[in-house]
């Protein structure tokens, strides 16, 4: 047993395997349904010792975007209580850097309590870990009228202010924060660095599988509130009154609608992601594109390390059975309008590239430098403009489009020797140990001095002049130019810009 007094109250959490645990922290008020749509309220003091040696409740969500967003949905237990952090330190007394973590799932499913982040992995390292549940779909990024935007970010820019205000008493220190995420986590991570309200709480910060992709315009954040509430509206209720199982069921609805069949005349800029529940410019919380907040040097003036896996789109392609050149551009049609360009052109260009692959093997190539490869390189290159920034790429790169999946190094990244490998899904399950050491190492690394030391040598920053990534394979480490840098004049439309999201 361990005990910490915060000013809200006492905190009683466990030691595990050497690490002391505080689980299922409160950092703002419970979600009640007069509070689903408002920002975070503070958290109300509380007598006695506060059991946090269990994790808590998760956001309610029901599995949508396919096959990776129903892996990536929690099939833990719902509550209202779930704005919470969970915390593993390597000593409570001490002053150790701090590692900040947002979870993925397409800004609709996943949590902080998934078995891959209970590993307390970094704290092992000397370094606390903080875990963070938000709101996530409608709760958190559905545009109303009269309620604040942008609420599951609002969520975690009270999280990062809990931390400023109370890590020194777990043994953090608030002076060395890392802002981390991984895919929907890694493109919080960017809108936060273009967020004026988490200015000053971070001080590293590590977009991963993931960079500025999710933005919506007011535009088509209104249309999404109205494909909603017209929705909510055929069963004769207000939106303040609906069931909270119909609302999870509408939103699913409209996730998979938005996923499955893109549709630019309807959901504007989101059909290019299919993602539908996003952070919107709203000129308030979130005054500018990411993307346009770093070319102009305006993201937070902190330290960026950020990377992908080598084949970010090879699970999401197992949603299409079948697949010839005519489907590939068919789909992606709806997707590349927002850039300028027609589904047809965008596959013959990626042909010519890229001339071995087969139709798969360009929806791959496609989709993934769509969402996750192009804006990664984007972001990068605009960040490294005032800031030093580090890049990497995960896995080996094999023909037509194969390599790592999207999510295929989350198992490494918190890998701590001795733990159940049995208990995480396939997926994250780490066979080669050593890799994964070296792997986890290298992160470690960057959390506690901002310079990342990978072994086998030096890993020089990326710059615009000179793109150089960090190859992380099993065979070794080794720096070489990005390979996904020159693709991105491949999406350079009849005027000579490459899309919407270019700044």
């Amino acid at each position: 047993m361990t005990i910490v007094e915060t000013a809200k109250g006492v905190l009683r959490g466990s030691v595990e395997k050497g690490v002391h645990a505080f689980l299922g922290v409160p950092y703002a008020a419970p979600v009640t349904p007069e509070l689903r749509f408002e920002a975070p309220q503070p958290v109300s003091a509380w007598q006695g010792v506060r059991d946090a040696t269990k994790l808590g409740p998760v956001c309610p969500q029901i599995p949508t975007y396919g096959p990776v967003g129903t892996a990536a949905a929690s099939r833990l237990a719902f509550g209202t209580e779930f704005l919470t952090v969970n915390i593993r330190t390597p000593d409570p007394a001490g002053k150790a850097p701090v590692l900040f973590w947002i979870h993925g799932g397409g800004y609709a499913v996943g949590s902080a309590n998934e078995a891959v982040l209970q590993s307390g992995a970094f704290a092992a390292s000397g370094i606390v870990e903080v875990t963070v549940n938000y709101r996530l779909g409608a709760l958190g990024f559905l545009h109303l009228d009269g309620r604040p935007n942008n609420r599951g970010l609002l969520d975690l820019v009270a999280a990062l202010g809990w931390v400023r205000d109370n890590i020194a008493l777990f043994g953090g220190d608030p002076e060395q924060v890392t802002l981390a995420g991984r895919s929907a986590g890694g493109f919080a991570v960017a809108a936060l660095m273009a967020m004026p309200a988490a200015r000053g709480l971070f001080h590293r910060a590590m977009p991963q599988s993931g960079a500025s992709t999710a933005v919506s315009s007011p535009e088509d954040a209104i249309k999404l509130s109205r494909r909603l509430l017209s929705a909510v509206a055929t069963g004769n209720v207000s939106l303040e009154d609906i069931p909270f199982s119909r609302l999870l069921e509408i939103q699913r609805d409209l996730c998979n609608e938005s996923y499955e069949r893109h549709d630019f005349a309807r959901d504007g800029s989101a059909a290019m992601l299919g993602v539908p529940f996003v952070p919107v410019i709203d000129g308030v919380s979130l005054p500018e594109h990411p993307e346009a907040a770093a070319a102009a040097g305006r993201t937070a003036p902190v330290p960026m390390m950020i990377g992908c896996t080598t084949a970010e789109y090879l699970t999401h392609a197992t949603a299409q059975p079948e697949m010839d050149f005519d489907l590939c551009a068919a789909l992606l049609h709806e997707r590349v309008l927002s850039r300028g360009l027609s589904g047809r052109e965008i596959v013959d260009r990626y042909r010519r590239e890229l001339p071995t692959h087969d139709a798969r093997g360009i929806w791959r190539a496609v989709a993934g430098d769509l969402v996750f490869q192009l804006p990664a390189v984007r972001f990068a290159r605009f960040h490294s403009r005032a800031q030093t920034v580090f890049k990497y790429l995960y896995g080996g790169i094999e023909a037509n489009e194969r390599g790592s999946a999207h999510g295929a190094e989350v198992g490494a990244v918190w890998f701590r020797p001795g733990r159940e490998e049995r208990e995480l899904p396939e997926r994250q399950r780490v066979t080669d140990t050593v890799f994964a050491t070296a792997v986890h190492d290298l992160w470690a690394t960057f959390i506690r001095d901002d310079l990342p030391v990978a072994r086998g040598g030096a890993w020089p920053p990326y710059t615009e002049l000179e793109p150089a990534v960090l190859r992380l394979e099993p065979d070794g480490f080794h720096v070489a130019t990005d390979p996904f840098d020159g693709r991105e004049a491949l999406w350079l439309n009849p005027a000579g810009e490459t899309g919407e999201n270019a700044a």
